[in-house]
């Protein structure tokens, strides 16, 4: 998958059946994003490694190694 996102724009796509937001920084870096999934939140240089890093935090949360500690953060079992 080639980048086509265009700094500061926003891009929906489906990833393992969920919507995700892929966000652009001025920078070039994506964001991803799931609002089914607040959980997943991931960053990368590239498109196609940004989605494969939500790819993997989905598999994570049905794997079950994400735990919520008091208050509302996430992090991952390591």
């Amino acid at each position: 998958m080639t980048d086509l996102v265009e700094p500061g724009s926003e891009l929906s796509l489906t990833v393992r059946g969920y919507e995700v937001i892929v966000r652009t920084a001025p920078d070039g870096t994506m964001h991803v994003t799931c609002p089914e999934l607040p959980q997943v939140s991931v960053r990368d240089q590239t498109l196609a490694s940004a989605l494969a890093r939500a790819e993997d935090a989905i598999d994570a949360i049905w794997a079950g190694e994400f735990v919520k500690p008091l208050g509302s953060a996430w992090w991952c079992r390591s």
